[in-house]
């Protein structure tokens, strides 16, 4: 059996249907090169989880450093501040890279922002205190950048994935940084791409206001074509085929989720156990769908384990109304309650992914199968009363 061509959680082979996305990342980086200054507004892509947003990072970063550029990852967490994870990905990735021999003083002042913001308890110095979060990550990019233009690199792209999650005070230090880039007299090469859930635009602009002139991308679901090629291509760099009607059943099962395409291309490929010139039917995705729809079911549970009680009574209220868009005023009916206490859960709801508006006064589910699978939760676990 060749080794299955498809990675849920994971970067798959193939990016499907986020061609414009990354080409959206391209065209930023290229202004970086081809004028010497910084990339502009921060980009911003956000959607629920399972829809490749790391995904389309790392494709991202791995495209950009093809191309020439210095490039550094760093994930947002409310636990931690963002300045010294910043300092400390800069400098493994310099001390990686060939600029190596020419980075001593800025290795010496990214050391010392790990050290100054990043350990509990740190002595606070006069100089420490003149180099608060804000002016760390500053620093820290401008000279980053400045070392990787003048040894042959085009720039600095930095990528920063669950971005919401970065305390409030370094998203704005960040967004800050990327406002002084843009007007200084002197280019500062850099580009600042990053990726979160739903909520991710309403906490850029509630860091700073001007944060409204960002760039932001929604991810939506996949299309046909999108799922297709996210199934049939992969396979078909290993000589394996899917049969028409397969793709058509993988479809309507998945209906474009692409963590649940990932799902089921895996599922499908441990049950099918294709040699080179073997085709896939619509047997095997059958005898597949059952693992990927049990995988599914255990990411629904575990999204229904971090919700508050309001929070699984508005969302079963919902699913007890159909798989389709439903109307606050239905929901609020259904509860027993006025539409105006919707509103708390609502909101949260919508900031965790779980949930979108969709038209006016009307909500409904970001991932396919999440009504289905709250219409057969056990009344202890959702209930209505």
């Amino acid at each position: 059996m060749i080794q299955s061509p498809y990675s849920p959680g994971s970067l798959p082979l193939y990016l499907a249907g986020r061609g414009h996305e990354l080409q959206v990342v391209r065209d930023r980086l290229a202004r970086v090169e081809a004028l010497g200054r910084s990339g502009g507004p921060l980009v911003a892509f956000y959607g629920p989880r399972g829809y490749g947003k790391t995904s389309l990072l790392r494709a991202a970063q791995r495209e950009a450093l093809a191309d020439g550029y210095l490039t550094v990852w760093v994930t947002g967490r409310d636990d931690a501040p963002l300045a010294p994870d910043l300092a400390g990905a800069l400098a493994e990735e310099v001390r990686d890279s060939s600029l190596l021999a020419q980075a001593g003083a800025l290795l010496a002042s990214l050391d010392k922002v790990q050290v100054e913001l990043g350990v509990p308890g740190a002595k606070i110095t006069a100089d420490t205190a003149a180099r608060r979060p804000g002016d760390a990550i500053e620093g820290s990019l401008k000279q980053a950048a400045h070392l990787a233009r003048q040894h042959d690199r085009h720039g600095l792209a930095v990528f920063v994935d669950e971005f919401q999650d970065a305390p409030t005070a370094d998203r704005r230090s960040l967004l800050i940084a990327l406002q002084h880039f843009d007007g200084a007299p002197k280019g500062q090469p850099v580009a600042v791409i990053a990726a979160g859930l739903p909520a991710l635009p309403s906490a850029v602009t509630a860091a700073a206001t001007f944060g409204e002139r960002s760039d932001f991308y929604e991810l939506r679901l996949l299309n046909d074509v999108a799922t297709v090629e996210a199934l049939k291509l992969p396979a078909a760099q290993l000589g394996v085929h899917w049969a028409q009607e397969a793709l058509e059943y993988a479809i309507e099962a998945t209906q474009g989720y692409p963590h649940e395409i990932q799902l089921l291309g895996e599922a499908t490929w441990n049950v099918a156990r294709p040699a080179q010139g073997d085709t896939i039917t619509i047997g095997h995705v059958r005898s597949g769908q059952e693992t990927a729809e049990r995988r599914m079911d255990q990411l629904f549970q575990a999204r229904i384990a971090k919700t508050t009680h309001d929070q699984r009574r508005l969302l079963a209220a919902m699913a007890s109304l159909g798989d389709g868009p439903a109307t606050r005023g239905s929901i609020a009916a259904l509860l027993g309650v006025p539409t105006e206490a919707l509103s708390r859960p609502r909101q949260e709801l919508i900031g965790r992914g779980l949930i979108e508006p969709a038209g006016h006064g009307r909500l409904q589910f970001t991932v396919p199968g999440f009504a289905a699978f709250l219409r057969g939760q056990t009344e202890d676990s959702l209930e209505l009363e």
